[in-house]
């Protein structure tokens, strides 16, 4: 018999080879789904022909012989996951009929997985080979902890999608065709005389022969391609660039009030932030030498003084961001390209083709209002420039402080709640979002855009203190007790939050938002995680209310189970660059 070193040697070798066609955290997500479907519908069909105790042995057969080939974690989770499977053969009423339909989609379901994600199947890397069989079943045999593995790998978190991503691109270009061809486009620029007075814009489609053909090289290299490739998966998703909105922008020494202002306010450059799993980019393309003007992403937050081959690209309808002026002058014009894109999912092409054809639409009809302003002589044209500035100052005011996709979400459940037959639909889907978001974010802590993070469960956290307001005035009723709980607790949180700060409250520390720092005060010198622990007495003083009890007996403890959920995450670290030491030292030592 191998010893267990070499054992689990193996497996990793195997787990080694599964990872690079299990990546993307949506086709892992569908496969922690679907492979212990796949084997309650195997164990529920074993346990209609057979005995229970049958099923029951395989289990602890098939765990046994495990034990001495997985990593510890490794077979943790696949003991426990084994057993939460065994435990509900026996409670699932389903026939032979139902446990084979369940088998069967378990099945389709995998391979939809993956044509959604655009990775091949494992089982396509050895299906010709003549030991095709025997891989088949190794394979099958080790697919349940293989899985629960893929968890610690994947490039985003099960709650990714919850998560506030850093989506501000950079890359420099600099390689030798790249150089020439912005000498180019600066050539052509200067040898055109750009106004001294206000932004000069040469729109894409209107360019002739050499500058034409420099800006399209430039849009097409791999360099600005490659950086969307990288961060959204170049195998699901799709990049084009979209022409029609592009543009060689020289920026003018000289702004008041014309519309021109914008770029020198917080902005969002479009309206269409509430599609779903779809963007349109603006890649900032940088001609030129520039040590003045800098491009801020105050919710990111990052800031680019882009010069030379410096390329920076942000969401087009979502990302708030500024230019200012930097001590340092240019003594000359600045000069960008504005090349944008639109990525989508590969199996959303016409939503990501339908969002791109609105995108161009507002942008053509923005620039011919823009165009409009630009130079506003008449008392009509000053009151459309302010109407453009004053429409850009609430756009973003609403997307800075509570999100365009937040607001949506929130108006669509509201809708749904007015029609739905779920009681308390609108309160279930609203009270809880900002713990995922907490939970999520605590142990992805990669590329977090700490603005967007802390905007997020800002507007969820208020809407859930709401309803739990609204029903405790609703059944208000003097109780000492309540009121009481109410004071100590939200006194212990405040005190806290105020000790911490605002933004270490919201994790700046752990994700390096802020510089760690020892806290040592009040309340902290003398109660552990007193920030929790106050917000929990606070909302038992709620529950201790008969008549909020009585309405809404779970809002209440549902929140404390989730608060508890996440102290826990926070006493043991746990996050995704420990994922792997998450056992006990007393078990991790055995």
């Amino acid at each position: 018999m191998p010893s267990k070193s070499k054992s689990v040697e193996k497996y990793l070798a195997l787990e080694a080879k599964f990872r690079k066609f299990h990546t993307y955290s949506l086709n892992i997500g569908l496969h922690v789904v679907t492979t212990p479907l796949g084997l309650l519908g195997f164990v529920r069909l074993l346990n209609v022909i057979a005995p229970l105790y049958v099923s029951v042995a395989l289990t602890i057969v098939y765990l046994a012989s495990l034990y001495h080939q997985l990593p510890k974690v490794t077979m943790i989770r696949t003991s426990i996951c084994s057993s939460m499977i065994l435990a509900l053969s026996f409670v699932v009423d389903w026939g032979w009929i139902g446990s084979s339909v369940a088998m069967a989609a378990s099945f389709v379901l995998q391979e939809l997985a993956h044509i959604i994600t655009g990775e091949l199947t494992y089982q396509s890397q050895y299906i010709g080979e003549s030991d095709a069989v025997s891989q088949l079943v190794e394979h099958t045999y080790y697919l349940l902890p293989l899985v629960m593995d893929a968890m610690d790998n994947m490039h985003y978190s099960l709650l990714g999608f919850v998560v506030a991503h850093n989506r501000v691109l950079f890359t420099k270009m600099k390689q030798p065709e790249q150089v020439k061809d912005l000498k180019t486009l600066n050539d052509w620029v200067m040898a055109n005389n750009p106004s001294t007075e206000h932004t000069t814009h040469w729109w894409y489609d209107k360019l002739k022969s050499a500058p034409k053909d420099a800006f399209t090289r430039i849009a097409n290299c791999e360099n600005l391609l490659g950086m969307f490739k990288e961060s959204f998966g170049e195998k699901a998703y799709e990049v084009e660039v979209v022409d029609a909105m592009n543009e060689i922008y020289v920026a003018s020494p000289k702004y008041g009030l014309n519309s021109d202002g914008v770029f020198y306010m917080d902005h969002v450059d479009g309206p269409w932030g509430i599609f779903p799993f779809c963007s349109v980019y603006r890649c900032m393309v940088a001609v030129n030498f520039n040590q003045q003007i800098k491009t801020s992403f105050p919710l990111t937050p990052a800031a680019y003084t882009l010069s030379e081959g410096d390329a920076v690209a942000f969401d087009f309808n979502r990302e708030v961001h500024v230019i200012s002026d930097n001590k340092n002058k240019n003594e000359g014009f600045r000069i960008c390209l504005k090349i944008h894109y639109v990525t989508y999912p590969k199996i959303l092409r016409p939503w990501g083709k339908l969002l791109k054809r609105l995108t161009v639409n507002y942008n053509l009809n923005a620039r011919a209002l823009f165009l409009a302003t630009i130079e506003p002589n008449s008392l009509t044209a000053r009151a459309s420039a302010l109407t453009v500035l004053g429409t850009t100052w609430l756009t973003e005011k609403v997307q800075t402080n509570m999100g365009l996709n937040n607001l949506f979400y929130v108006l669509i459940l509201f809708l749904a709640s007015t029609v739905s037959p779920i009681p308390y639909l609108f309160t279930i889907g609203t009270s809880y979002l900002h713990y995922i978001i907490y939970l999520a974010t605590f142990y992805s802590r990669r590329e977090i855009a700490f603005g967007l993070f802390k905007r997020d469960v800002i507007f969820y956290k208020s809407i859930a203190l709401t309803h739990i307001l609204y029903y405790y005035l609703k059944n208000f009723e003097f109780d000492v007790i309540s009121l009481a709980l109410l004071g100590v607790g939200y006194f212990i949180a405040i005190a806290a939050t105020k000790a911490l700060g605002i933004d270490k409250t919201y994790f700046g520390s752990e994700l390096g938002h802020c510089k760690p720092e020892y806290v040592s005060s009040f309340p902290y010198n003398c109660i552990p995680h007193p920030m929790i622990v106050g917000a929990c007495i606070g909302l038992l003083g709620f529950h201790k209310l008969n008549g909020l009890r009585e309405e809404v007996p779970y809002l209440i403890p549902v929140h404390i189970a989730l608060y508890l959920t996440h102290m826990c995450q926070e006493i043991f670290d746990f996050h995704r660059s420990r994922a792997h030491r998450i056992l006990p030292a007393w078990i991790a030592s055995n």
